[in-house]
């Protein structure tokens, strides 16, 4: 375990000095992260291994060989997927961008501008969901640089608008964060580019071109001078300032060479070339433009370029497999949560008939052995006790298997089954603590069951006035357990439905007696139920369940909506 630790270590150090190359020595890069890459695999430790090839990726774009960059990149992004590693993955699509910018060369091919745009703005994605600001700042000042080549086409001038804004939205996340102030110099030197290339104001490029400079001497950046040799020397030539031109490409050039990056000596002999034009010195102009051809056409082989399509083709198709394995998994898993809800609600229609069979049973046995009045008590107790116990435990299991459902609509299933079992639980709790084996306290018993309610569904007792009023407080269980699951199933409504955006919810339930009729009542103060709706809803179970229980009870039902929600519930006393 120690050896693999230090392996892990090892693969971690090796990576990191590739990283410390990158502006002096790319050999250096490769020859470290080609180490890393082979002791991450030998222990298996894909992390390590998914830097080292993004390294690997790094020294192959600086040699101008772009398929093998995005081999790699491809690579290192499918073990970050695989991985779940967000910042990783961000980086090495903003790494594929820039692979498309430096591919883009002379010709402005509009296919690799807008791969690399795509792939800015999915990497920005990637990092705004972690969230990442320097990644984000990367990938706007990444996504502004294509806007700009895509500008360049033809009848596109309108995308150096979209370019600018992604850069001063770059700087503007860098002021209010304090973070990525590196790239600071790199957003300077673009906004420059758009000041010389579009707006034609040559010496506000230069003011943003002189900053830029500065930042990038101090921070020892060769790259990011090369960038800004070369657009000092053509905003020099647009100022027809020949000299000054002819001073900052020699540098861009020299600059170019210690880099020794082949895209980087490609736009050096470029600004040369339109230097020594500039300044009227044709042959030398001739020269460094046939050096920048030539060097051109290596970066930019027909070769390469079908080589690298087909390598994005291949991953993207690949992707796509992947996914819809993904989605055909979900629907298996969906199907047997559907079967599985179906098994448990076929499991509580058989305990719930079981229930009532065993209740109708308990009360056939009151009948028949009433002579024996103190021991029968003591049995019709321990039976309400047990029967209790029973529904508890059919509440538990429902409860259990919460936990095991995702599906949002078969947990509130499981969730609106237990509220059940537990009305029912309640009138036999009340039953075993009594004097009384079939009547029942309907103020104790309702109390409990309003206040278990309103827990349930998260509100807080204090901030919730519950009002109960019952005149009629002793009922036979005939009559209890019914208006019990009907009182359940409208209270459960109103919790769910009618107290959004309500400051203080509050519930009345009366059960009061009038002449020949218990009439019963359940108001809220809640938004109000949709009257068409509710007769409509034919196929709900809790309606279903409400109008069968009226049915058993020959009671009438009554609907009346005004600043909440009034049901109203008549029973005829002659109904026992």
């Amino acid at each position: 375990m120690a050896v693999q630790q230090d392996d892990t270590n090892k693969v971690k150090l090796l990576n990191s000095l590739a990283n410390t190359y990158y502006q002096t020595n790319k050999d250096s890069i490769n020859y470290y992260s080609s180490l890393a890459v082979q002791l991450a695999k030998k222990r298996s430790y894909r992390r390590g291994e998914a830097i080292g090839e993004a390294h690997q990726a790094a020294y192959y774009r600086m040699q101008g060989e772009y398929a093998t960059a995005v081999n790699k990149l491809l690579h290192s992004i499918s073990i970050n997927e695989e991985q779940h590693d967000v910042g990783p993955a961000a980086d090495s699509y903003l790494n594929l961008a820039q692979v498309c910018k430096d591919m883009v060369g002379d010709n402005n091919t509009p296919e690799y501008i807008n791969k690399g745009i795509l792939y800015s703005q999915h990497a920005y994605n990637l990092f705004y969901s972690i969230p990442d600001t320097a990644g984000m700042v990367g990938c706007l000042n990444e996504c502004g640089i294509l806007y700009r080549d895509r500008a360049n086409l033809k009848g596109q001038e309108k995308y150096y608008d979209s370019a600018y804004a992604a850069y001063i939205k770059a700087v503007d996340m860098i002021e209010r964060s304090g973070k990525a102030k590196g790239l600071v110099s790199k957003l300077y030197n673009n906004i420059s580019q758009v000041y010389n290339e579009y707006w034609k104001d040559y010496k506000k490029a230069l003011e943003y071109l002189f900053k830029a400079e500065e930042l990038n001497k101090n921070a020892h950046n060769l790259s990011g001078l090369s960038f800004n040799y070369g657009n000092i020397s053509l905003a020099y030539t647009k100022l027809k300032q020949p000299a000054a031109s002819l001073l900052y490409a020699r540098k861009m050039l020299e600059t170019a060479r210690l880099l020794n990056r082949p895209e980087r000596l490609r736009n050096a002999y470029n600004s040369m070339y339109y230097s020594f034009a500039d300044a009227g010195r044709f042959d030398s102009a001739l020269y460094y433009y046939k050096q920048a051809d030539i060097l051109d056409d290596s970066l930019n082989n027909v070769a390469k370029t079908n080589e690298v399509v087909a390598l994005q083709t291949k991953f993207e198709t690949g992707k796509k497999e992947l996914e819809i394995r993904r989605l055909h998994t979900d629907s298996l898993v969906k199907n047997r949560q559907i079967v599985f809800l179906v098994s448990a609600l076929l499991l509580f229609v058989l305990l719930a008939v079981c229930m009532v069979l065993l209740y109708y049973r308990i009360r056939k046995q009151r009948q028949q052995i009433a002579g024996q009045s103190k021991k029968m008590e003591v049995m019709m107790k321990e039976l309400h006790h047990r029967v209790k116990n029973n529904l508890q435990i059919v509440s538990s299991l429902l409860s259990l298997q919460t936990y095991k459902v995702r599906d949002e609509e078969a947990l509130l299933v499981l969730k609106e089954s237990q509220q059940r079992v537990q009305a029912m639980s309640f009138i036999h709790q009340r039953l075993y603590k009594t004097e009384s084996l079939t009547a029942v306290n309907m103020k104790e018993y309702l109390t409990n069951l309003a206040e278990s309610l309103v827990s349930s569904y998260g509100f807080n007792r204090d901030d919730f006035d519950l009002r109960i009023t019952v005149e009629k407080e002793m009922l036979d269980i005939d009559k209890a357990l019914p208006i019990g699951l009907i009182i359940n199933e409208l209270m459960t409504n109103a919790l769910k439905y009618a107290y959004s955006n309500i400051h203080r919810p509050s519930l009345n339930i009366t059960l009061i007696e009038e002449d020949t009729k218990l009439v019963c009542t359940i108001k809220d103060n809640g938004t109000g139920i949709d009257e068409q709706q509710w007769k409509q809803k034919k196929n709900s179970f809790g309606k279903q369940l409400i109008t069968a229980l009226c049915k058993q009870l020959r009671a009438q039902q009554s609907l009346v909506v005004n600043a909440g929600t009034q049901f109203t519930i008549t029973i005829q006393k002659q109904v026992a």
